[in-house]
Formats: structure tokens, C-alpha cells, sequence
């Protein structure tokens, strides 16, 4: 099974650190039972060991669709992209990074470094490696923006992932990276569906947090993804004990021409 991300021991004091394997398959088997449990870890393994190659055969086809636009499934050994659903983030993160000047980009989570070479500006709170910028986002004074900043599985583990736990501190962070947004800019944020129940359902009670909302979900039988109503997601569970998501929603704002820069 996946490794919970650990905090470094200067993280630990403000930092939610995951439980382990040992307690996160107990807990599993607790509250869904031994039967289900077993299912889902040898499914999960199996999955693994057949890698790409068995993803591929169960989709029985190489893209998904959204909004019309056809995408190439990612596949990585980094985080065994086919398990989860960073399968369907990175291209269309990929998309969007194509058809803008990497000067004018700016990522907040360091997720794309881990698939493609880059040359963007990129900010993480607790991830170190070259290029990356330590720091959090709420921290910072929005003295340059970019015609694309994005965020990719990041938000949801703002204030929810850290001590003490904030459930607000998310849609502060949201509201922090449209600072960053260019006038005809626009901020792409991917969030793993059932894992912030409370930032998801505060996106839902405020229509106007971002400018559209897609969904996609994931197949159990085949894991091919297919665009749903983000409506149809709400309440979906997220898999703590295998780390994944079974749907995400692709939220986008974007920056008035005639907004004011900074």
C-alpha cells in the first residue's frame, strides 16, 4: 500500500502527520470489515503489480474527455499514476501549462516537477528540491501575477492537514491565489473529491468561488474516467487506506480583463 506523506522533523510541530499502514488497514477493517478490506488491497496490489500495461487493457482506451477536449491518461512509476487520480490531473496540468509562457506561470504544491521538466515558477510549504520555493502561500504578498497559476491536489491539505486542524484555512488559501491571477489570467485548482468534505461543501454552498467547476469520476470495475455533474460527486468517499480518489473537480477563476492588476 501507498506511504502516508511524513512531515520532516522541523514540519512536525505545525504539521498533520498521516497515520501508517498498520493503523489506517485496521481502521479500514473496522469500520468496513475485514471482507472489504481484503478486496480492496488485493485489488489494489493487483492493479500495481500490472502497472500500465494492465490500466490500459481494463480503460480499453488511451484518453478521456472533458468538456469535449480529449486527454491522454498519465501514466508514472512516481505515485503509480494509473492507481489514483493524478492519472487525469497531470494531463490536463499539462494542457494548461502548453498554452502559456513558463515566465507567466506560477505552482502552488510542487506536483508537476515530479513528471516534467520545468521552468515555472513553483511554491511548496513543505516540499524541498531544486527550483522550489519553501513557503507558505499565506504568507506571501501577491507582488507578481501570472496568466496561469495552478494547483494541483494541494488546497484540500491546507489547515486540514496541519495542527491545529483549520477547516477554513482552505478557502482562505483559494481566495490567496487569485491575488496572483494576471486581468484575462485564470487559477486551475484540482481537488481530490471526499478528502476536505468541508471545503466541498462550502464550494457548493458559494457558486461564485470559482468561475466553472467540472467533475470527473473514476470507474470501479475499469478505472477509465468519465465526466459526471460535479452535483453527482458530492458525498463521494475518498480511500484513505490506498490514498485515492474515485472522483475530482477541476475548478477554474478567471481574472476580468478589466480587473485592476496588483
Amino acid at each position: 500500500m501507498p506511504t502516508a506523506p511524513q512531515a520532516n522533523a522541523a514540519d512536525a510541530a505545525d504539521r498533520y502527520v498521516p497515520s501508517g499502514n498498520a493503523e489506517r488497514l485496521f481502521g479500514s477493517v473496522k469500520e468496513r470489515g475485514v471482507a472489504r478490506t481484503a478486496i480492496d488491497v488485493a485489488a489494489w496490489g493487483l492493479r500495481l503489480i500490472g502497472g500500465p500495461p494492465l490500466a490500459r487493457y481494463a480503460r480499453r482506451n488511451e484518453t478521456f474527455s472533458l468538456n469535449g477536449a480529449e486527454f491522454p491518461y498519465f501514466y508514472s512509476w512516481d505515485n503509480w499514476t494509473w492507481l489514483n487520480e493524478r492519472t487525469v490531473e497531470v494531463p490536463i496540468a499539462l494542457a494548461a501549462l502548453a498554452a502559456v509562457r513558463a515566465d507567466r506561470v506560477l505552482e502552488v504544491g510542487a506536483v508537476m516537477p515530479h513528471y516534467s521538466a520545468v521552468s515555472h515558477r513553483v511554491i511548496d510549504k513543505y516540499e524541498d528540491g531544486p527550483g522550489i520555493e519553501q513557503a507558505d502561500i499565506l504568507d506571501l504578498h501577491a507582488d507578481q501575477q501570472y496568466d496561469l497559476v495552478l494547483s494541483i491536489s494541494t488546497v484540500e491539505h491546507v489547515g486540514w492537514d496541519e495542527t491545529p486542524r483549520d477547516p477554513g484555512k482552505a478557502l482562505l488559501a483559494i481566495e490567496r491565489l487569485k491575488d496572483f491571477v494576471a486581468p484575462g489570467g485564470e487559477l486551475v485548482v484540482t481537488l481530490p473529491v471526499g478528502y476536505h468534505p468541508p471545503l466541498e461543501a462550502a464550494l457548493r454552498a458559494d457558486a461564485e468561488t470559482f468561475t466553472s467547476v467540472e467533475a470527473l469520476r473514476c470507474s470501479r470495475r475499469s478505472r477509465a474516467w468519465s465526466q459526471v455533474s460535479p452535483k453527482s460527486v458530492a458525498g463521494v468517499s475518498y480511500n484513505p487506506l490506498t490514498y485515492s480518489a474515485s472522483a475530482v473537480l477541476i475548478c477554474r477563476w478567471t481574472r476580468a480583463i478589466s480587473d485592476s492588476a496588483i
